[in-house]
């Protein structure tokens, strides 16, 4: 293939990867949407040829563990770039356009992308908007020539999440394709001011705040490279931390505000709702030990256990409903916007811990009065000790795992 775009392929974690974490995953997003196939999955874990990698960017806005970090981040002087224009409703533009300063779209200006369009993200296209108050026209016509045109359904799907916060949260959705809304037919083509998207202009407020002595840096919390930790004792092999993405997503979102009876499709949005069958949860953890973010926590005091969610760190991976041996864990189709701004905490199940008459584990105490049975002893399992597992995958291992809450023996 023979385009490419500028700076270097992005640099690959794959320690960071959901199928990494968990065998049954099942994520293939950044194998699907890359649109120069040069990702691949080698058994369950990302591989990048980086010889078939074309620059483009999209798997660093597909990944939602940010396994995928660019090399330059072309985005950050974008947002600049525009934000120093006139708050007009502006033209966006992918390198391979043909004539990227002459436009029939009623725009002002034109801001020239270093990469490929459907490298932004959601929280990309929301600051650049400006919160909807600046209208934005991606010019996607030249995706049905190109030889990653393929990545235009991405772009597709980012614009429809965006529009939806920026509807959710009050605000104009003021973003358009030209797929979608294509100049009028009797329009006459014109020059317009062309930008740079990776030069942005320097004001004179901005100039002086260069100048002015850097403030020292806020210690910077510490970065997961492999969420597997191998080598580490079972219990701290699966840390969780909330992918910098996200954590961007959320800041940029609560500059917009937020109406307290919002209501966000999951399904069109990159967040995720959890509901629990409580009178099936038997309180193993697996589904909180196993999610990547600690939007699911587990608590065990004494005899009584907590399951909580917090919807604003949940990246809707699935992880949990595939964990869970009790098939108690259900995705939901809607989220409160509110509950994503102050990042609420919600209680999905609590009960009371009783011994497993068969292996001495603590479980949820039963409603029917029968003999207290964990999920382990329900298959047939019973008790069983940790063995080295070198890919960090056995899944079935981790659900038959005595949880922290186990008693000193099992009864006799």
């Amino acid at each position: 293939m023979d385009l490419l775009f500028a700076g270097a392929a992005p640099d690959l974690l794959p320690g960071r990867c959901l199928n990494r974490r968990h065998a049954g995953a099942g994520c293939t997003r950044c194998v699907d949407g890359c649109p120069a196939q040069a990702i691949t999955l080698d058994g369950v874990t990302p591989h990048l040829d980086e010889a078939a990698c074309v620059r483009c960017g999209v798997c660093t806005a597909l990944c939602p563990t940010d396994s995928f970090v660019p090399a330059t981040d072309y985005e950050k002087p974008l947002r600049a770039t525009v934000a120093n224009l006139p708050a007009a409703p502006t033209a966006l533009l992918c390198p391979v356009h043909p004539t990227p300063d002459v436009t029939a779209a009623n725009v002002s200006a034109a801001v020239q992308h270093r990469r490929c369009l459907a490298a932004l993200a959601a929280a990309d296209l929301l600051e650049l908007s400006a919160g909807g108050t600046r209208p934005l026209w991606l010019d996607d016509s030249p995706c049905a020539a190109c030889p990653i045109g393929a990545a235009q359904a991405t772009l597709a799907r980012t614009v429809d999440a965006a529009r939806t916060l920026l509807h959710a949260g009050g605000c104009p959705p003021a973003l358009l394709l030209h797929s979608e809304r294509p100049p009028a037919a009797d329009a006459r083509p014109r020059r317009v001011p062309l930008y740079d998207g990776a030069q942005p202009a320097i004001s004179r407020r901005a100039l002086f705040t260069r100048l002015r002595p850097a403030a020292p840096d806020e210690p910077a919390e510490p970065v997961l490279d492999d969420l597997l930790q191998r080598g580490a004792p079972l219990s701290a092999r699966l840390p969780q931390q909330t992918p910098a993405s996200r954590r961007r997503l959320l800041a940029v979102l609560n500059a917009l505000g937020a109406a307290a009876d919002s209501e966000l499709p999951t399904q069109h949005t990159p967040f995720g709702a959890i509901t629990i069958d409580a009178e099936r949860c038997s309180g193993c953890s697996l589904c909180a030990r196993f999610c990547p973010t600690g939007a699911l926590h587990f608590t065990a005091k004494r005899e009584r256990f907590a399951l909580t969610f917090q919807p604003a760190s949940c990246i809707d991976c699935g992880i949990c409903v595939t964990a869970c041996p009790e098939n108690a864990v259900n995705q939901g189709g809607t989220v409160a916007l509110a509950a994503l701004v102050a990042d609420v905490t919600v209680g999905l199940a609590a009960g009371g811990l009783v011994a497993c008459g068969g292996c001495g584990v603590l479980t949820a105490s039963r409603a029917d009065g029968l003999a207290p049975r964990c999920h382990a002893c329900r298959q047939g399992a019973g008790r069983v000790t940790a063995q080295r597992d070198e890919a960090g995958l056995m899944a079935d291992l981790l659900k038959r795992l005595p949880t922290a809450t186990s008693v000193a023996s099992p009864p006799q």
